[in-house]
């Protein structure tokens, strides 16, 4: 495996983790619960 097929196996990964995180704040806001705790999800990714 290449390092641009790694990269993008690992970048990927990342986007089903971002848009899983994404679909779960979603669905709490739906149901009009919390929405005032936000994570830095940036520095903890490094």
């Amino acid at each position: 495996m290449t390092m641009i097929e790694q990269w993008i196996l690992e970048d990927e990964r990342e986007l089903e983790a971002r848009c899983a995180r994404f679909r779960a704040a979603k669905q709490t806001l739906d149901r009009g619960e919390g929405g005032d705790e936000i994570e830095d999800e940036e520095d903890s990714a490094a």
